[in-house]
């Protein structure tokens, strides 16, 4: 049985330990990390007219001209009026809807139509712009003040990749980024999805050790099981839990799960290897009390395999992963008190590495010492 004791809480007056992962909360940016590629909305859903996108914790507009799209702070610099209430009166501009403020695509003023062609304010005045990229479907924006990197260096190869079949949810939770991504670096699959629909023939342990490695980049965290126990355990003064198994001892395979790989990545990225599909589970902060959640199943297929897996998603993946084991997660993603002090213990070492990560990324942001 696992006896592992858990980690003391710190209480006032303590020493506070570099490593210690209520120590890191405090590091952590309610409202993400700012330079990075993140989703931003689907292709189809951006035309003509300005579309309005909160994340990040800052407003942005999205809005199409000549078939590329382009996306600006969605406030104009004269008199703080919604750009997503403005419109395209010329190629390649967009204008406030208050006063006519006119910008480029590169956020250069042009025009101020209320004050007419003698207006000595084109050319003085800017609004901000932010690079933006499309790829399968999926409208993606760099939301720091530095030049962008390669979108390649922040995506998962399998959402870039054209010839994969990738189907994806995009829903708005009202809860912080944070814990939607922590609960990925612990055992609660063990109590909160044992009997989830996905799970339910998979020889599920009754408790397990965690193993977390930092990957060798520093932006990531990659998780397994280092050591499981049985389907069934004995509780000493409690008897044998879970009760019922039978079912489970019919099933052939490994008692790891069917995990191939699991791991979190920067900005926000849960990204988890079933034996059936590619999980890819974006947490988008909004603001400090809200996140959008982008949620993408894809595999690379083709032929009578392709046909198989747009059935398996269609006809299980969708309802059963989608809908009800992520509607698992949201329960307790909204129940938690995420600021409430913490009894960490040893299975939640990949929280600490991936704590850890957040705030060292926060600090250089912020132009101070990583930790």
């Amino acid at each position: 049985m696992n006896t592992q004791a858990p980690i003391v809480p710190e209480r006032s007056g303590q020493t506070k330990a570099k490593g210690s992962g209520h120590f890191l909360k405090d590091k952590l940016p309610k409202t993400g990390l700012k330079e990075f590629w993140y989703p931003a909305a689907k292709s189809k859903k951006i035309g003509r007219k300005p579309v309005a996108v909160k994340m990040v914790g800052e407003e942005i507009a999205l809005y199409r001209d000549a078939g590329k799209v382009y996306a600006v702070h969605n406030r104009c610099p004269h008199r703080g009026l919604p750009m997503s209430m403005g419109k395209r009166n010329f190629p390649g501009t967009i204008s406030c809807g208050y006063h006519g403020w006119t910008f480029d695509t590169k956020g250069v003023c042009v025009a101020a139509l209320n004050e007419g062609p003698c207006s000595r304010l084109p050319g003085r005045v800017n609004i901000r712009t932010y690079p933006v990229e499309e790829r399968n479907g999926i409208v993606w924006v760099y939301m720091g003040l530095r030049d962008p990197k390669p979108i390649e260096d922040d995506v998962p190869p399998e959402l870039l990749d054209e010839k994969a079949i990738t189907y994806f949810d995009i829903e708005e939770w009202d809860f912080n980024w944070l814990p939607g991504l922590e609960n990925l670096m612990d055992t609660h699959d063990l109590f909160v999805h044992r009997n989830s629909p996905f799970y339910l023939f998979t020889k599920i342990p009754a408790w397990a050790d965690v193993a977390s490695e930092t990957m060798p980049d520093g932006r990531g965290v990659s998780y397994s099981y280092s050591k499981v126990g049985p389907i069934q355990d004995n509780y000493p003064n409690l008897g044998k839990w879970p009760k019922h198994v039978w079912w489970r001892r019919k099933k052939m395979g490994a008692p790891k799960g069917e995990y191939v790989t699991a791991e979190l990545r920067l900005p926000g990225i849960t990204r988890v290897g079933f034996t059936s599909l590619m999980f890819i589970r974006y947490m988008v902060p909004i603001d400090g009390e809200h996140c959008r959640g982008f949620l993408f199943s894809t595999r690379r297929v083709s032929g009578l395999r392709a046909l198989a897996y747009r059935a398996y998603y269609h006809l299980w993946a969708s309802w059963s992963l989608l809908n009800l084991f992520i509607g698992q997660d949201k329960v307790v993603f909204t129940a938690q008190d995420y600021d409430a002090p913490e009894q960490l213990a040893a299975t939640d070492n990949g929280v600490v590495k991936w704590r850890r990560i957040i705030a060292s990324h926060a600090a250089s942001e912020a132009g101070e010492s990583e930790l």
